[in-house]
C-alpha cells in the first residue's frame, strides 16, 4: 500500500463529505462546455493534537492570495471551485472589513447608510459578486484540519479529470508538512529465528502486527501530566498521486514560499522535476505580495508590479492570473 493510501485509509472524510461531493459533481456538470473550470485552494490547514480537538497546530495563511486570485479567474471567464479554511478571507466580502464598515456608515434621518465614499468602491464588487452567482460559477467548499483538506482536494481533483484539459488547479492553500495520524493502523514486521535441532539447522518466520507509534490522543491532553512532547509523522506527499493518478491531465499550479531567495528556484525546478506538473510560482515571504517567479519546464520569469502599479493599488494576483490563463489556454488548445 502506498504511503497516500495509509493515510487516507486512516484519516475520517471530513462531515457530509458524500453530500458535498454530490453537489460538486453538480457544478461541474452545469459548467462543463460552458466555461473552463479552475480549482482555487486557500488558507492554512489545521493538525489536531487531539481527536476532541481543543488544541492544534496551525499553518500560516489568511486566504488573501487565494481569494483574489479567484476574482480575477472569474473575471477571466472561469468557474471556480473554491476550497479554503473556514472562516479565512474570501472573495468579494474581503473588501469590506468589519473596521471599515463601521468608519463608513453615516447616519441620515436616523437610518444607518454607507458614506459616498465606500458606496462607489463597493458597488462594482457587489455587482460583480451577484453576476457570479446568478451564472451559477463559483462553488465554495470549506475546511479546517489537514485531513478535510486532504479528502476534498482529491474529490474535487477526481471530478475535474472527468474534464480535462480545460481544468486547472491553483494550489495555493498552505497545507501542512506534518501530522499526528489518528488511528493506529500498525504495522507488519516479520522475524527470523535460527537454531539447530539434532545437528539440523532450521529457519522459522514470525509475522506480527506492532502498534503505530504514538498516536493522537482521544481526550484534551491535561497541563498536570506535566510537559508534552509531540512526535509529528510527515504527510506523504500528494502532490505525486494528484498528478499522476488523480489528474493526468490537469494543469495543475503548485506555489512554493521560501525566505531565502538563493534557494527559491532550485527548490521550484526540484519540484518540477519531482511531480512532473505545469507551473511553480515560488515567492519570497519578504516580497510576496509584490513580485512571484514563475518556474515551468520551457521557462523562469518573473511576474513584478511597477511603481505605477504598487501606487494604483493592482494586485500582484491579477498579474499572476492572467499569466496563468495564457499558460492554460496554449495548454488545453495544444490538445486540439
Amino acid at each position: 500500500m502506498e504511503e497516500w493510501e495509509k493515510y487516507f485509509a486512516e484519516a475520517p472524510a471530513p462531515p457530509e463529505f458524500e453530500d458535498v461531493c454530490k453537489r460538486l459533481e453538480e457544478f461541474c456538470l452545469y459548467n462543463a462546455g460552458k466555461k473552463p473550470i479552475v480549482l482555487v485552494t486557500s488558507g492554512g490547514t489545521t493538525v489536531p493534537l487531539e481527536q476532541n480537538t481543543v488544541r492544534f497546530v496551525d499553518n500560516f495563511s489568511a486566504g488573501t492570495r487565494g481569494a483574489a486570485s479567484t476574482e480575477y479567474f472569474l473575471k477571466a471567464g472561469y468557474a471556480v471551485i473554491f476550497l479554503h479554511r473556514e472562516k479565512s478571507i474570501a472573495p468579494y466580502t474581503r473588501h469590506l472589513s468589519p473596521n471599515s464598515l463601521l468608519k463608513n456608515l453615516d447616519k441620515k434621518n436616523g437610518e444607518l447608510k454607507l458614506n459616498d465614499e465606500l458606496t462607489k468602491m463597493i458597488t462594482p464588487v457587489w455587482e460583480e459578486y451577484n453576476r457570479v452567482l446568478s451564472e451559477k460559477c463559483i462553488f465554495m467548499m470549506t475546511f479546517t484540519t489537514l485531513s478535510n483538506y486532504l479528502w476534498l482536494l482529491r474529490a474535487a481533483t477526481q471530478s475535474l479529470q472527468k474534464l480535462a484539459p480545460t481544468s486547472l488547479l491553483y494550489l495555493a492553500a498552505a497545507v501542512s508538512d506534518f501530522y499526528i495520524p489518528q488511528a493506529p493502523l500498525g504495522y507488519l514486521v516479520t522475524e527470523q529465528f535460527r537454531g539447530s535441532l539434532g545437528g539440523h539447522k532450521f529457519r522459522v518466520e514470525v509475522d506480527q502486527i506492532l502498534p503505530a507509534a504514538k498516536m493522537m490522543t482521544e481526550h484534551k491532553i491535561q497541563s498536570s501530566s506535566g510537559p508534552l512532547t509531540v512526535t509529528l509523522q510527515l504527510v506523504p506527499k500528494m502532490l505525486r498521486p494528484l498528478v499522476s493518478l488523480w489528474g493526468p491531465q490537469l494543469f495543475v499550479v503548485s506555489f512554493k514560499l521560501e525566505t531565502d531567495e538563493s534557494k527559491l528556484i532550485e527548490k521550484a525546478m526540484g519540484a518540477l522535476s519531482k511531480y512532473k506538473h505545469r507551473l511553480v510560482i515560488g515567492n519570497l515571504l519578504q516580497t510576496r505580495r509584490e513580485e512571484v517567479t514563475l518556474v515551468s519546464k520551457e521557462d523562469v520569469s518573473v511576474v513584478k508590479l511597477s511603481d505605477t502599479q504598487k501606487q494604483t493599488n493592482v494586485e500582484i494576483e491579477l498579474l499572476i492570473v492572467n499569466d496563468v490563463c495564457k499558460r492554460h489556454k496554449e495548454y488545453f488548445e495544444s490538445f486540439r
